[in-house]
């Protein structure tokens, strides 16, 4: 492989077309740090450092200080310990030597892997009426999964919205929901009984903590999804020796990149969870790393929820194209 000649680590903010509201709080705009590795030869890789608050544990100063401090050693004894600063550096030489061996990342991780996956929209109205309107468009364009936050306020809101769009994209369509942690495991149990003739393809994060996710599971009605209650690999090994679900959200992003990702794969895997790859709402630096991972895994089912690169009002990267609910891959 050719040396890295040029390293540049900038300081960005992302801003989003209308806040996009969890039980976390809500989000407008946010920080990340892109990495950008760079060679004699015109080639550059990228990575993103993207902390998100409720789904990482370090901020934005710390993973920056931690990504200068990896580049300025003369000789870096492993990644750096914070996760989104071991996925910055970590995708950046991904992509770069995907580049330099003239393949796409997925093809430079499994030379048999699709260049197309299927993909979940995020939709995000902010009223039933916007939400459902929302709904039938990515139903028109193709999309066969949907992902509704919930939780941030009345659940007879949530349950509100969440009637109108699957009485509007009719019963063939994945539905999921994202509670981000928001019930208490009792109030998780009444809630999703009530959600029962929605016919959801699985509930993320019901409430908030793993021994609470293995409770809400042994009675949920519906496959439960664990996300940030198991934010890295000792996480997910105590949701699997719990019970705490049935999938597990991989977040590469989140987790420490793709060398990370694949150790947090198989785990699952191995322990029979279904594994759905997302984002972590950053630009589609990150975004692409995660959906080239999923594809050279195998990861297309669940769709991963990899569709949200527009939900930004300017992306850092450029976007891969998603047509008839699928995303390509270059």
């Amino acid at each position: 492989m050719t040396e890295v000649t040029r390293v540049e680590i900038t300081r960005h903010v992302l801003s989003y077309c209308s806040p996009i509201v969890t039980a976390h709080g809500q989000l407008l705009q946010r920080p990340v740090v892109v990495v950008a590795l760079s060679d004699d030869q015109g080639n550059t890789g990228f990575g993103e450092a993207a902390p998100l608050n409720g789904f990482t544990t370090e901020n934005i100063d710390q993973s920056e200080a931690a990504i200068r401090q990896w580049f300025s050693a003369d000789q870096p004894e492993g990644p750096p310990d914070l996760p989104t600063a071991r996925a910055a550096i970590d995708g950046a030489f991904f992509d770069l030597h995907a580049q330099q061996r003239g393949l796409s990342l997925h093809q430079h991780l499994n030379s048999e892997s699709p260049s197309r996956l299927p993909v979940a929209a995020l939709i995000t109205g902010s009223s039933t009426d916007a939400l459902v309107e929302q709904a039938l468009q990515r139903q028109a364009e193709g999309f066969a999964t949907l992902k509704i936050k919930v939780g941030a306020g009345s659940f007879a809101v949530d349950l509100e919205r969440v009637a109108a769009v699957r009485s509007a994209v009719g019963g063939r369509m994945a539905l999921r929901l994202d509670a981000n942690g928001a019930w208490c495991p009792d109030e998780a149990l009444r809630n999703i009984e009530k959600l029962f003739p929605f016919s959801l393809e699985f509930i993320e994060e019901p409430t908030a903590g793993l021994a609470g996710l293995a409770k809400v599971r042994k009675g949920a009605v519906f496959p439960i999804a664990v996300d940030e209650s198991a934010g890295d690999l000792a996480g997910l090994r105590r949701a699997i020796d719990l019970g705490s679900g049935d999938f597990f959200i991989l977040k590469p992003s989140a987790i420490g990149g793709l060398v990370v990702a694949e150790q947090a794969a198989t785990m699952a895997a191995q322990a029979g969870l279904g594994v759905v790859v997302t984002s972590l709402l950053e630009s589609s630096h990150g975004i692409k790393l995660a959906a080239h991972f999923a594809s050279a895994r195998g990861l297309s089912d669940p769709a991963p929820g990899l569709a949200t690169a527009e939900l930004l009002t300017q992306d850092l990267g450029c976007p891969s194209p998603i047509s008839n609910g699928h995303l390509s891959l270059t």
